[in-house]
C-alpha cells in the first residue's frame, strides 16, 4: 500500500472531471465519466467521491481501486452471468459494450445497517418492518445479520434511488415478473460467489447493488460489481465481538465518508461540509487496502500524472 505520506503528496494529482475530446458524446454520472461510441461505451472511473447523492469532492486513487476491483470481480463471476467488458486499457479505464439498461438496481442484503435513508437500518429504526417486500422480524439490532438473504430493489433512472418491492417494480412498469425473477436468480448466485470469497480473505461481504443490462436478448452484468462504492465489507475477525458489544463494525467501503458526514448533521439536505485532507486520505486507505485485501493483489501507483497517463491510454481508441 502507498505510504500516508504519498497518498497525502497526490492529493492534488486527482482526476475530478475528463473533457477528452475525439473518443464520442461524453455522459457524466456521479463518480464515473462515459464516451459513446457505435456499440461500445468508455468508461473512466475518476476519483470523485459521492454519499446521500452528492457528489463531494475527490479521494486520491479512488477511481483505479474501483475500475480495477470492479475488473476483477467481473472476471471472477463471468461463469455465473456474462458480463459488458470488452478491454482495461488503463487502470481507471474501461471499455464495454453498449447495452440496454434494466431501470432497477438490484440489492443484496446480508445484514441489517446502514445510516442512508435507502439503507435497511435506517427504515428499520423508524418502525417500518416491510422493507421492500420483505418481512422482517421485530428485535433486530444494527448491523444484525439477517436470518436469510433478502433482495431490495431501488429505481435506476430517477433523481434520487427510490426504495421498491418487486410487485411496485412490475406494477410500474420497469419490468416484467419473469426478467424480475431470471434477474433475482443471478443476483444471489453472484452475492454467494462474493461471500465466498470474501470469507477466504478475512472479509465479511455485508450487502451490495447489482446493474443489469440486456444485449442480443442476453442479460448481462454492467456498472461495477462488489466494490467499496457499490458494497458493505467488513472485517469476519471482529465482527462477533463488535456486535456483542454494540460498536460499530471495522468497515472497508465508503460507509467511513457516509458516517463521518452524519454525525455532521448532513444526509442529503443542505450544503455538505468540505472533506477536510485527512478524511480523503484515510477513506484512500480504506479503498486501497479493500483492493488489497479482496484481490490479494499489490496496488501498484506510478509517478505520472493520472490525467497525462489516461489521455496516453485514450490515444488508440480516438481511431476506433
Amino acid at each position: 500500500m502507498p505510504s500516508e505520506e504519498r497518498i497525502r503528496k497526490e492529493l492534488g494529482n486527482v482526476l475530478e472531471s475528463t473533457d477528452f475530446q475525439g473518443l464520442g458524446n461524453r455522459e457524466k454520472g456521479k463518480v464515473r465519466d462515459c464516451y459513446l461510441q457505435k456499440n461500445a461505451r468508455i468508461i473512466v472511473a475518476t476519483d470523485r467521491i459521492s454519499a446521500f447523492d452528492v457528489v463531494l469532492g475527490t479521494i486520491p486513487f479512488k477511481g483505479q481501486v474501483l475500475n480495477q476491483l470492479a475488473a476483477f470481480w467481473f472476471e471472477k463471476t463471468k461463469d455465473i452471468v456474462p458480463n459488458h467488458v470488452v478491454s482495461v486499457p488503463d487502470p481507471n479505464v474501461m471499455v464495454v459494450r453498449e447495452c440496454e439498461q434494466v431501470p432497477v438496481e438490484f440489492v443484496v442484503r446480508g445484514y441489517i445497517t446502514g445510516v442512508t435513508k435507502t439503507s435497511a437500518w435506517y427504515s428499520y429504526e423508524r418502525g417500518v418492518r416491510n422493507f421492500s417486500g420483505n418481512r422482517l422480524p421485530e428485535g433486530l439490532r444494527k448491523d444484525q445479520k439477517l436470518p436469510k438473504l433478502i433482495l431490495t430493489p431501488t429505481t435506476k433512472l430517477e433523481k434520487h434511488d427510490r426504495p421498491i418491492s418487486r410487485v411496485e417494480a412490475i406494477a410500474d412498469g420497469l419490468i416484467d415478473a419473469a426478467s424480475f425473477d431470471e434477474i433475482a436468480g443471478i443476483c444471489f448466485k453472484l452475492f454467494a460467489r462474493g461471500v465466498e470469497h470474501a470469507r477466504s480473505r478475512g472479509l465479511i461481504l455485508v450487502d451490495t447493488k447489482y446493474e443489469i443490462g440486456k444485449l442480443n436478448g442476453e442479460f448481462i452484468l454492467t456498472d461495477e460489481i462488489h466494490t467499496p462504492d457499490s458494497s458493505r465489507y467488513w472485517f469476519a475477525d471482529t465482527y462477533e465481538k463488535l456486535f456483542a458489544e454494540g460498536k460499530d463494525q471495522r468497515k472497508l467501503d465508503k460507509e467511513y465518508v457516509r458516517e463521518w458526514l452524519a454525525n455532521r448533521g448532513f444526509t442529503g439536505d443542505g450544503v455538505p461540509p468540505k472533506l477536510p485532507d485527512d478524511v480523503r486520505i484515510e477513506a484512500a486507505k480504506r479503498y486501497i487496502q479493500a483492493y488489497e485485501l479482496v484481490t490479494g493483489r499489490d496496488f501498484v501507483v506510478t509517478d505520472e500524472p493520472i490525467r497525462e497517463r489516461v489521455n496516453r491510454a485514450l490515444s488508440h481508441l480516438r481511431r476506433l
